[in-house]
């Protein structure tokens, strides 16, 4: 029931507080037994009484089991479980402001969240600007929240699934190629094992091979020795024989000397043979034939020759820090004339890759102008290691270029030199009388001092396109020159009356005289070299002093062919085209 309170002299925040209404509320989740502190210094509430309908931290959770009538008396579960069952029992109802018990009215655009009415007039949010009714913001977010999902339907999602397929799609290269190595690993190791046992064939024949032909050699000599001893034997035998006989012959003179005859002859023969069989050296060869063993390899040595026999097994991703561009790396080419730079990748431990999908990615780090597109660049994965890098620059200057490979930034990088063709020379048919045109037709000369302007026209023009040229100044008495482009209604009349021509002016330089054209470039001097680009599609004319990298511009020409166009005044002044 309601009832009348006092105002404490502290105002509304001695107010009495509801406690089942601010154990509910998101800024209230602090224990209600931290009583002997201040509020901003309470635990945090971990669970909730649903019997007396308090939050306690973890800390007096147990001293309020055991108060009341004990355990039995309250019942615990956790701050999440309370706030589905307090979700489930409001059903369809609005939301209410955690803080204030109130409908969630208003829209805070600075906080970015939903509040009531007293959060706008005396809490948190008061005194802030961006405030509006969520009715009026609803339609603000719906559209929002409509562009981040549809950018997130065109531009992410796509993305994202592009990406998970290209993941894919190398989660199943690279199970393919686990397969293919293993399988390859499997392949050198029965090769291997071939290997050691043919070897082991090898080695068995020539124990073999040995084997017989000492035997051989062994049973040659024990047949010589055996012959040898049986002749010795011989010998003795009949030594003796002849020694008995004499000692028991015939005593008769005659007979006994004709015995003794001829036991010296056989002595004497029996000497010489026992002298001969005496003097034969016994060939102790068997003593001196060399052991025949086998020396094997340790089980360590023999694991890492085996190892080495295999090969290794290492990731194929390529390293910047091994790769390098090969050939020369400044080539030149003409404007959309493609030039190829090969890069050759290598891994980490410096080997040439067997085979392609690294990724190659080229960054134009100088263009020849910095308000121009970088050439398009195709990569040709080549499949063994090598990659082609193609690039078409569309105008003249040079080109430099940076290699990234599998992100990584290589030690080198490659320039692209881009001239235009020789596309005209000084047309001896418009050309007056007071220049001279040298026999390469690339230098003329004026070779009168008529202080009057003198006039030569290119052998092409151009009607479309872009189109680039480069003059060189050679020789100057007050660098009287003037050069551009002009129609060509045949130069009847001295340049100066030239009514077509849209040109610059050497020698005051700061100044444009022909024409309708922009601003000026600095007074020329000898040995400048000027590039122009024409580009017809835009009806604009470009200069360049090289030297002092100084440009001008002339605008809205006609769309009409114009001709390079060139005026001299002096004698001696030259100029010469440069490619």
């Amino acid at each position: 029931c309601r009832t009348c309170t006092r105002l404490p002299k502290n105002g509304a925040a001695g107010l009495p507080r509801d406690t089942s209404q601010a154990a509910t509320s998101s800024d209230s989740q602090q224990c209600v037994s931290c009583s002997a502190k201040e509020e901003i210094d309470r635990q945090t509430a971990a669970v909730w009484c649903t019997k007396c309908e308090v939050v306690l931290c973890t800390s007096h959770m147990a001293e309020h089991m055991m108060s009341g009538q004990g355990p039995s008396s309250h019942a615990i579960i956790g701050l999440s479980e309370r706030d589905q069952s307090t979700d489930a029992q409001q059903g369809n109802s609005s939301p209410l402001c955690g803080e204030h018990n109130r409908p969630l009215e208003y829209f805070c655009k600075a906080c970015g969240v939903c509040i009531c009415g007293h959060c706008v007039a005396i809490g948190r949010h008061r005194g802030h600007t961006q405030i509006v009714t969520v009715h009026e913001v609803s339609d603000e977010l719906q559209a929002e929240v409509q562009t981040k999902s549809k950018k997130i339907k065109d531009v992410t999602l796509p993305r994202a699934q592009r990406a998970l397929e290209k993941v894919q799609k190398v989660t199943s290269e690279l199970s393919s190629r686990a397969e293919q190595v293993e399988a390859d690993i499997k392949t050198a190791s029965r090769l291997a094992v071939a290997a050691i046992q043919t070897c082991e064939q090898e080695k068995l024949q020539e124990v073999d091979d040995i084997r017989v032909v000492r035997l051989k050699t062994l049973d040659r000599q024990r047949e010589e020795l055996r012959q040898h001893t049986a002749a010795l034997e011989g010998v003795v035998a009949f030594s003796e024989k002849l020694v008995e006989r004499r000692r028991f012959g015939s005593p008769s003179r005659n007979s006994t000397q004709q015995c003794e005859e001829n036991i010296v002859g056989v002595l004497t023969a029996v000497k010489a043979r026992a002298d001969v069989l005496d003097k034969v050296e016994f060939s102790e060869t068997a003593d001196h034939h060399p052991h025949l063993a086998f020396s094997s390899t340790n089980e360590t040595e023999m694991m890492q020759k085996a190892c080495e026999l295999l090969g290794t097994v290492v990731s194929c991703e390529a390293s910047a820090a091994h790769s390098c561009i090969e050939g020369d790396r400044h080539k030149h080419t003409q404007p959309g004339q493609p030039v190829v730079f090969s890069v050759l990748a290598k891994d980490r431990q410096g080997k040439t890759q067997i085979r392609g999908g690294d990724s190659i990615r080229v960054t134009w780090s100088r263009l020849p102008a910095a308000d121009m597109a970088a050439p398009a660049v195709e990569v040709r994965d080549k499949g063994d290691g090598h990659y082609d890098i193609v690039c078409s620059p569309s105008r003249t200057g040079d080109y430099e270029a940076e290699v990234f490979i599998n992100g990584e930034k290589l030690a080198t990088t490659f320039v692209v030199g881009c001239q235009q063709e020789k596309w005209f020379y000084f047309d001896s048919t418009e050309c007056q009388a007071e220049l001279t045109i040298s026999s390469d037709k690339q230098t003329v000369t004026c070779n009168e001092q008529v202080y009057s302007w003198s006039s030569v026209l290119a052998s092409r023009g151009a009607r479309h396109g872009q189109h680039t040229w480069k003059v060189k100044i050679r020789k100057n008495q007050r660098m009287n020159i003037l050069v551009g482009v002009a129609e060509k209604p045949g130069l009847t009349a001295k340049s100066k009356n030239h009514k077509s021509a849209y040109c610059w002016y050497g020698n005051n330089g700061s100044k444009f005289v022909l024409g309708k054209g922009s601003k000026s470039i600095s007074k020329f001097q000898v040995n400048d070299i000027l590039q122009f680009d024409l580009d017809c599609d835009k009806h604009t004319l470009q200069i360049t002093n090289l030297r002092l990298r100084e440009t001008a511009k002339i605008d809205n020409l006609p769309a009409a062919e114009l001709f390079p166009f060139f005026s001299l005044c002096n004698e001696q002044e030259a100029i010469s085209l440069e490619w």
